[in-house]
């Protein structure tokens, strides 16, 4: 095997990506700089984006969500009447408009199948609108219908609320089909990450359930990789994530809805 070409391509990849091609024009640029309180500025700012695009630092932030809530085996999953899937997993605006397009989050889609073949649920409820600004032509909820009649869940076992436009609104208008459908028992699913937030509306609207965390984002970093120290989109997204549910989870809490 051609060890030498494999480390080249590794380390010349690297250098295709915006990001890492940022961080080489930002230092040549701080070495350019003659100001010292300037160039102290700049590193500053260039620290800032390297810690956030970081593996380590994007891992401890999404790891301090996911910590309580650990994958569960289907089969210790007890019996319920329905599986409550939050949206968040399908692009409403594709550029092919109307065809479901999973995203990261598909497991959340997935693993309630999975639930509904073994038998731990009888019924399906999908709950998510569209939680985009000034674009909601599109409802998550129809998109998610489409794909549960193709994937062979028949149409009398689906649920669908295609209102709520976030998580709060996802459990308030899921307490109303629960109650109007006679349903008592439920599986929660939802990305793990955002299960801490998710699990506290669903206790406010008084429904009880048993959670089912899927989507786990935390890394194994303990293989201490080259690429683990380049500075990575994907990380910075991860800490994007992140930052943002401990926000809303904080902004949650005070307004009540937790």
């Amino acid at each position: 095997m051609d060890s030498i070409f494999f480390t080249l391509s590794k380390l010349g990849t690297i250098l295709l990506y915006p990001l890492p091609i940022f961080f080489l024009f930002a230092l040549l640029l701080l070495l350019k700089t003659k100001s010292g309180h300037g160039k102290f500025r700049f590193f500053q700012i260039l620290l800032f984006l390297y810690l956030s695009s970081n593996a380590y630092i994007a891992n401890f932030i999404v790891h301090s969500l996911e910590k309580d809530f650990p994958p569960v085996s289907i089969s210790n999953v007890p019996k319920s009447d329905v599986a409550i899937v939050l949206g968040g997993m399908i692009q409403t605006i594709s550029v092919h408009p109307g065809r479901p397009e999973l995203t990261d989050s598909a497991d959340r889609l997935t693993d309630a199948i999975r639930l509904y073949k073994a038998g731990k649920v009888k019924k399906i409820l999908f709950t998510g609108g569209s939680g985009l600004l000034f674009a909601n032509t599109y409802k998550e909820a129809d998109l998610a219908k489409e794909l549960f009649l193709d994937l062979g869940v028949p149409e009398k076992d689906l649920i669908w609320e295609n209102q709520s436009r976030n998580t709060y609104e996802n459990a308030v208008e899921t307490k109303k089909l629960l109650v109007e459908k006679k349903l008592e028992s439920a599986v929660l699913i939802t990305s793990a990450f955002h299960m801490k937030r998710a699990a506290g509306c669903f206790e406010k609207q008084n429904i009880s359930f048993t959670s089912y965390p899927t989507d786990y984002r935390t890394n194994d970093l303990k293989s201490g990789a080259f690429e683990l120290y380049i500075p990575s989109a994907g990380f910075l997204e991860q800490t994007s994530l992140g930052i943002k549910e401990w926000v809303g989870y904080f902004v949650y809490r005070a307004k009540g809805y937790l």
